[in-house]
């Protein structure tokens, strides 16, 4: 939780079998920092093309409760949905959007705008956005149209 973020903890690590005091457990301390808790980067980029544009989509996965396998999607352990979803030309960004789903249609005047001309592919970056911790891993991917 929030009130972990910067507590020094101490961890000892050794077989199960074995007291805390033997010779064979290891002490190992670390400071909680704010990457435990960020969003995981999204998975599964699609695009498809439409007469709108290219339709975009993702599935967001989760550090909460995400383990069951009946679940039709898994909770979104975040205070509301928001995604930062980035085009790129080579390591440049050229348009980039903020989201509330898991989708998002790039507009094609948008795509003529900064490329001139419709692309086979999209290089894309995509982050879901956490109210407390800030963008969490962003998926890089290349999308072919």
């Amino acid at each position: 939780g929030l009130d972990m973020l910067g507590r020094r903890a101490v961890y000892r690590v050794g077989p199960a079998d074995r007291d805390h005091g033997d010779e064979a457990v290891t002490e190992i301390a670390a400071t909680i920092g704010p990457l435990a808790l960020r969003p995981l980067s999204p998975v599964q980029a699609r695009a498809r093309r439409t007469p709108a544009g290219v339709a975009l989509s993702w599935i967001r996965r989760t550090r909460i409760d995400g383990d069951a396998w009946d679940l039709v999607e898994v909770p979104l352990g975040e205070a509301s949905e928001a995604y930062r979803v980035e085009i790129l030309d080579g390591p440049a960004v050229v348009r980039s959007f903020t989201v509330a789903t898991p989708a998002l249609t790039y507009a094609a005047a948008d795509e003529i705008a900064d490329f001139g001309t419709a692309q086979p592919f999209l290089d894309i970056r995509i982050a879901q956005l956490s109210a407390t911790v800030g963008a969490g891993e962003a998926l890089a991917a290349r999308v072919l149209l």
